[in-house]
């Protein structure tokens, strides 16, 4: 099983899309964590929530 960890994404939106993208070339993921500060304090806490 593969788990992808993502964590303190702060509601960046634009980190968030180049971090999925890098995971995509990584190969197949089973299941992503977020461990937290997932939209508090950044720009785009809409654009983040949508996303995942």
């Amino acid at each position: 099983m593969r788990i992808a960890l993502l964590s303190d994404i702060h509601g960046n939106d634009i980190a968030l899309a180049a971090v999925l993208t890098d995971i995509a070339t990584q190969g197949p993921i089973d299941e992503y964590w977020i461990l937290g500060d997932l939209l508090a304090i950044g720009a785009e806490p809409a654009a983040v929530y949508h996303r995942l």
